[in-house]
Formats: C-alpha cells, structure tokens, sequence
C-alpha cells in the first residue's frame, strides 16, 4: 500500500485579535503587521550593498526588531533606533514572528 501526499494549500497565517501573529513561522519582513515583534534570520534576498547597509544600521541576523507601521513604508524600531524601510527592501528579509504571548507593546 502506498500513501499518496497532499500538497497544502497556502494558508495565510492567522492572527490574534490585535493583528499580531499568532502562528510563528517564519516569513517575510514584508509579511508582518503592526505591533509585531520578530527576529532577523537573513538578509539573502537583498542585494549585497542593500544587506551591506541594513547590517551597518544595526538590521542583522539575530536582531529583534518590532514593526511601528507598515502604511506607506514599514516603519521599525531596530535597536531603540526607528529605521523606514520600503517594500523590496522588505520582501528581502526573512524573520522569525515572535509568539503572540511574548509580544509586549511599549
């Protein structure tokens, strides 16, 4: 007998009430909503001057960063330092959401 798999259909991460992501994979920068708190796994996506640069602003692997807004660009407290960064330079970083119940709003 053989077991036949499924491929899974995108699913779109659910969110607690207050937009924050209640399922912590990872994603895209891009992806996150206002008010969650994630931690920087890569920088691969970007150019090599873009990622050059986001590490010497203090945007590296490692680092915990909480999304401000994400209206017109998505605004981001890197560090206690707000940093606005547009929608490709973004789509190229990939996080890991902290859980909804270690997020703290401050």
């Amino acid at each position: 007998m053989s077991l036949r798999v499924l491929p899974l259909a995108p699913e779109s991460s659910p969110r607690a009430s207050d937009g924050v992501l209640a399922d912590a994979r990872p994603c895209t920068l891009a992806q996150c909503r206002p008010g969650v708190r994630a931690t920087v796994l890569g920088l691969d996506d970007c150019g090599s001057d873009e990622a050059c640069r986001l590490r010497s602003l203090g945007l590296c692997e490692g680092t915990s960063v909480s999304v401000i807004d994400a209206r017109h660009a998505m605004v981001l407290d890197v560090r206690g330092t707000r940093l606005a960064l547009g929608s490709a330079l973004t789509a190229g970083i990939t996080v890991q959401p902290h859980p909804a119940a270690q997020t703290s709003r401050g």
